[in-house]
């Protein structure tokens, strides 16, 4: 662990544990995952590339995750049960 941080739990982190990887999903990566497999891909190879993408964040999530719960132990262990991993939860 490097001295001074400090897992953040305010901000985009008090609505999703990962905010980036959410963001990618909306509008960044998966949306150019979409346009190029319906513009330059053959139709029926876009939802292996949809699934491909889901699941390399996937894994992602979780070795950060791993990465945090062995860093901040018990702070960690607090906040992931109250804030989703990837999507946010509307109420």
């Amino acid at each position: 662990m490097i001295k001074g941080h400090e897992l953040i739990s305010r901000g985009p982190y008090a609505v999703v544990r990962n905010p980036i990887y959410f963001g990618m999903f909306g509008f960044g990566m998966f949306g150019l995952v979409i346009g190029t497999g319906l513009t330059c891909a053959r139709w029926w190879t876009l939802p292996g590339a949809v699934v491909f993408f889901l699941a390399g964040n996937h894994l992602r999530i979780r070795a950060e995750e791993k990465l945090l719960r062995e860093n901040f132990r018990f702070r960690f262990e607090d906040y992931a049960p109250r804030v989703p991993a990837f999507f946010p939860r509307l109420f």
